[in-house]
């Protein structure tokens, strides 16, 4: 397969990467971890405008259901100095954005929403506590949840802690359910959300290896989630584990090759087949393609010195097409492939 890059704008420390329906057409979204404005891209021209009302240190960006507004993780900036992150909500009002702030979570890095009975969920995934300076890992962070209600202050429920490095972050299904899962030094754990009013969360550990990035996706095509793990926290390693009879992952492969700083990781369906993306941001930085073919595990370069921290999926004139925040690059791009 032959992949082709296209440069959508500069953005300086480019880290976050989402897409976002506005007046029927998909935009694509991509922020900074440090004090830039945001950029939307209309997803049909390419055309950029600028968020100029969002400040930078964006760790993630996820759209709400049934709006036109997304939410998203403010002054994280680096290098983790994020005491004072921020939820914040964003829309688009007569052609002028606005900002809502809604909770501050020191060190909140990654969030997410998962249907529950009655509406939707909020993950809030909390690299730490606290921080005496970059290298202080002395308090683990922890995972909050709330039924998604912005119209009243949210009420934060813990349902895991004790998470060093509480990087990696994954919602989607597993098992044909709503999931989410973390990655820290304490391994890979699941969270289900409860499947009728009252009842509580599920916490299930999946894994006990230091991991820095997760992903659960059935890459085989045996009806069963492969549990994906970059390791550790910034780390070397791509593994994958195959889920076994008994429930527990065992790991069938990792990349021959090891990474330096590998961040980037998304799984699901992409130019015509299950496969996954994985990036890292050092050394010779490569963004490349990982699928399940002939009995084993394959890899195919889309490109060298990317530096990809995201990426996520989308459609673009009728093809679907990888976004990539190409970090040391400092450039928001776009790859297709024919």
């Amino acid at each position: 397969m032959i992949y082709r890059r296209r440069p959508l704008a500069p953005l300086e420390k480019c880290y976050a990467v989402s897409t976002l329906p506005v007046a029927g057409k998909t935009h694509f979204l991509f922020a900074s971890e440090i004090p830039r404005p945001a950029l939307a891209f209309d997803g049909q021209t390419l055309e950029p405008e600028e968020i100029s009302i969002m400040g930078g240190g964006t760790m993630s960006m996820v759209p709400l259901p049934n709006s036109q507004d997304f939410l998203a993780i403010e002054n994280f900036f680096p290098p983790f100095a994020a005491a004072d992150s921020k939820l914040v909500r964003i829309g688009r009002r007569e052609g002028t954005w606005h900002k809502e702030d809604i909770l501050s979570l020191p060190y909140l890095h990654r969030f997410g929403l998962l249907p529950v009975p009655g509406g939707y969920a909020l993950i809030l995934s909390v690299l730490c506590e606290h921080k005496e300076n970059r290298d202080d890992w002395s308090s683990p962070g922890r995972v909050y949840v709330a039924p998604l209600d912005l119209e009243s202050p949210l009420h934060l429920e813990s349902v895991l802690e004790g998470l060093p490095r509480n990087h990696g972050f994954f919602t989607g299904t597993f098992g044909g359910r709503p999931a989410a899962a973390v990655a820290s030094d304490r391994g890979v754990h699941l969270l289900l959300p409860p499947t009728a009013p009252g009842c509580s969360w599920e916490v299930h550990p999946l894994i006990h290896v230091p991991a820095g990035e997760v992903w659960l996706y059935d890459l085989d095509g045996d009806g069963l989630e492969e549990l994906v793990t970059i390791e550790p926290f910034h780390g070397t390693a791509l593994t994958i584990y195959h889920r076994q009879p008994d429930g527990s992952f065992h790991p069938v492969w990792t990349l021959p090759e090891p990474l330096e700083f590998a961040h980037a990781l998304w799984c699901g369906p992409l130019w015509g087949r299950p496969c996954g993306i994985c990036g890292s941001r050092r050394g010779t930085a490569p963004l490349f393609r990982f699928f399940y073919e002939g009995g084993t595990y394959r890899t195919e370069l889309i490109e060298a010195g990317a530096s990809a921290a995201n990426i996520t999926v989308a459609r673009w004139q009728g093809q679907d097409c990888l976004l990539s925040a190409n970090h040391g690059q400092n450039q928001c791009v776009m790859y297709v492939a024919d």
